[in-house]
């Protein structure tokens, strides 16, 4: 009776002891002497011994089985010795000085494993697909033994996981060559990276943060330089190379003092890799498996500080609603166009951005056009969330922009607020400016309100203290798009009718129609700026 073991049939009984088999015998003298002296023992069936499980029989048993060491022998790996190699490398030389030609053969390894002479090359012999391919793993004179092996077996695990490994290294050789630095992959991501960005400015500020140019041309026909080169460490190193460590030498420098700046630019530098690495430009890093050293959750986060730790955030200052029909008047009392736009900031609770414009192109100032007087609506093209914005005017701003019709003559351009120059709109700069008129004249204190800060967050507190109205109807009168997909797929409206009385109730408070809750200025009795 037998019992089986790891594809083995073995005898109950232990077998009897075998002289050993010299080892230092070619594989086909141990075969021989395995039938002849060293045979007394015999299984009492064929013996069944997968080569592949040969190695989870028990050692005693191994040795005293003649069988089992023929096999070992005639299936031998690794017979090859970095010794032999290094003569056989001297022999080929030797005859090639003495203009002789060795003659051609493979010397065996073991595992697919050859030394090709004359070549004196590494290759190994695979199927693959039914195909005999046979990759090469350099040349003895360069590669050890120790290497081919490691290749090979390189190799041989490629071919058992479907993946042919001649084809792959000519991929990762085309891969290799296309690598590029992180300087020309920020050239080569800049193009489509600007085609989805809003305005020039931001165009400007991802040229000259990432290559340290304006992307401009001066009279000589050279790249104009920006004033910080932030990146310049990056530039010449390739993409795969680029680690933690450097990506931290660009940030610490600037992460305290400009946070603003030094976070944009890890986000940049973050998209500028993956973008690399994604396009195969970055030599043969696997994408799914890449690890960006820029990324910040997880990463970044523990080795530099949150902007909350650096400094506190600082929102747009603006008054206490209550004191809003004061602060209008006094307004309204200041001289220029300037002080204009600032009353209708207010009256329509807009952004001072949709006013005077970010871009001629994608968001442009406030136009003629863009007002219908008769329904009465202003239609902002695009705003900041980069939708298009119906706001409803009231009965004091529609009184405000014909005033204006008759005081300012219109401009070719048809904006609306006008700046020093013909055809170009008004800067931000020109309402601060009335501001700080109002500052200088001890009508408001100094640091107490800013253009956007009294047109949106007094119009904000004021809706949500001293109305019913619905919070979505005041997020809308604000422009603020919907942070949850769902509602906003299934939003139909932009509540206008709703909107339009709200803000009629605004323009009503902030002119002094409804003076139930107005509130005077605080000022100081005497402030020196």
């Amino acid at each position: 009776m037998a019992f089986k073991r790891s594809g083995v049939r073995l005898p109950l009984a232990p077998p009897k002891p075998s002289p050993a088999i010299p080892r230092h015998l070619s594989p086909s003298t141990q075969k021989r002497l395995c039938h002849s002296g060293f045979s007394h023992y015999r299984p009492p069936q064929a013996l069944v011994v997968p080569r592949q499980n040969s190695h989870l029989l028990v050692g005693s048993m191994v040795g005293s089985n003649p069988h089992i060491i023929a096999r070992d022998a005639m299936y031998k790996v690794h017979r090859l010795t970095q010794a032999r190699v290094d003569r056989t490398v001297k022999e080929v030389n030797r005859a090639r000085e003495a203009g002789q030609v060795a003659k051609s053969k493979l010397v065996a390894d073991g595992n697919g494993l050859y030394l090709q002479i004359p070549e004196l090359s590494f290759i190994s012999r695979l199927r693959f697909a039914g195909r005999r391919i046979e990759p090469g793993h350099g040349s003895a004179r360069s590669v050890s033994l120790t290497d081919a092996r490691a290749a090979n077996e390189a190799a041989r695990r490629k071919v058992a996981k479907g993946t042919n490994p001649v084809i792959a290294r000519v991929l990762a050789r085309a891969r290799a060559s296309t690598s590029l630095t992180f300087l020309e992959a920020a050239q080569a991501f800049l193009p489509v990276i600007e085609a989805k960005l809003k305005n020039a400015k931001s165009r400007y500020q991802w040229h000259t943060t990432l290559t340290g140019l304006t992307g401009m041309i001066d009279a000589d026909g050279k790249p104009v330089k920006a004033k910080h080169n932030y990146c310049a460490t990056l530039h010449p190193i390739p993409v795969a190379d680029i680690t933690t460590d450097l990506v931290l030498a660009v940030l610490n420098p600037i992460w305290s003092r400009k946070y603003e700046t030094a976070s944009r630019l890890r986000g940049r530098i973050e998209r500028v890799l993956s973008w690399a690495v994604r396009q195969g430009k970055a030599g043969n890093i696997d994408p799914d498996r890449y690890l960006n050293p820029a990324r910040w959750d997880g990463h970044l986060e523990h080795a530099l500080s949150a902007k909350a730790k650096l400094h506190e955030v600082a929102h747009h200052a603006a008054l206490h609603y209550s004191q809003m029909p004061v602060f209008y008047a006094a307004l309204a009392k200041q001289a220029g166009l300037a002080a204009r736009a600032s009353q209708l900031a207010i009256l329509t609770a807009t952004r001072t951005g949709d006013l005077r414009g970010v871009d001629r192109e994608e968001r442009p100032p406030m136009m003629w056009d863009h007002l219908d007087l008769t329904a009465p609506t202003w239609t902002v093209p695009k705003t900041k969330t980069s939708v298009r914005h119906r706001i409803p005017l009231s009965d004091a701003a529609v009184a405000l922009l014909k005033q204006l019709q008759q005081d300012h003559p219109v401009d070719k351009s048809g904006i609306v607020f006008v700046g020093d120059k013909p055809g170009q709109p008004m800067s931000n700069g020109a309402m601060l400016a009335v501001r700080d008129r109002m500052v200088e004249a001890g009508l408001i204190a100094k640091g107490s309100a800013t253009p956007h800060g009294m047109a949106r967050a007094g119009f904000k507190s004021w809706a949500s203290e001293e109305t019913t109205f619905e919070k979505d109807v005041i997020e809308a009168c604000l422009g603020h798009a919907i942070s949850d997909e769902v509602e906003a797929a299934y939003r139909r409206t932009d509540f206008y009718r709703k909107r339009a009385k709200l803000m009629q109730a605004w323009a009503d408070f902030v002119t002094g129609r409804d003076r139930s809750k107005v509130v005077p200025l605080p000022l100081p009795a005497k402030t020196k700026f």
